[in-house]
């Protein structure tokens, strides 16, 4: 039994174990630029995964020593360029957690082993065909880019008032007569002659007729 020993063997002596993390991590970080992962068995995948971790955490500090630190593992002048250039400054904000393993549903065919994504953890991620993800991922932007009635109000604010402090009141004009003082004296006069008129003979039907009137009706 293997108690209190740290590490994998995974069936092979200690140079071959250190060739396969060399090659293993050559060929994820080439994938950073392209698909953004690689697919490999599940015990190798998290085997080289604190390898890589330590590798990016490297590359986010760019002096001479760091770089031949990288040198002296990776061994490919090229890889650490674009791993210092491209790699480090993606994930200078990110205090850690850069690669993720995703098991895969269907085992490798032969030996029947599960197989594995290792993967970078990034926004614009190229994810494989028939991958879920993509289209959780999918609806999730979609639902981000539409603004709620909600966030439309908070962007606009409330109105702001007009100017001068409150809401402006149209005054409706008011019509003024055009008539001259001079016209309105007449008409009142006019009334007050057809008043007295009106009122005569009301007074000369309540008395009767008059004795001239009733002389000739009686001679008649």
């Amino acid at each position: 039994m293997r108690h209190r020993v740290a590490g994998k063997k995974l069936g092979r002596n200690g140079a071959h174990r250190k060739a396969l993390v060399r090659n293993m991590m050559k060929s994820f970080f080439k994938e950073f630029e392209k698909k953004g992962f690689i697919t490999t068995t599940r015990v190798k995948a998290k085997f080289i995964q604190p390898h890589v971790e330590k590798m990016i955490s490297l590359s986010r500090e760019k002096s001479v020593h760091n770089i031949r630190r990288a040198m002296s593992v990776l061994g490919d002048r090229a890889i650490v360029q674009a791993l210092f250039d491209k790699i480090g400054p993606y994930y200078q904000e990110r205090p850690g957690g850069y690669t993720r393993v995703l098991r895969m549903t269907k085992p490798r065919f032969g030996d029947n082993s599960v197989r594995a994504y290792l993967g970078y953890v990034r926004e614009d991620e190229a994810l494989a065909d028939g991958d879920c993800r993509a289209r959780h991922r999918d609806g999730a932007m979609e639902t981000a880019t539409e603004p709620t009635s909600a966030q439309t109000e908070a962007e606009e604010g409330p109105e702001a008032p007009a100017e001068g402090g409150g809401v402006e009141e149209t005054e409706t004009p008011i019509e003024e007569d055009s008539a001259d003082p001079s016209e309105d004296e007449e008409l009142a006069e006019d009334s007050k002659s057809e008043g007295t008129e009106v009122a005569s003979d009301r007074a000369g039907e309540e008395e009767g007729p008059s004795p001239e009137e009733e002389n000739k009706a009686s001679s008649d």
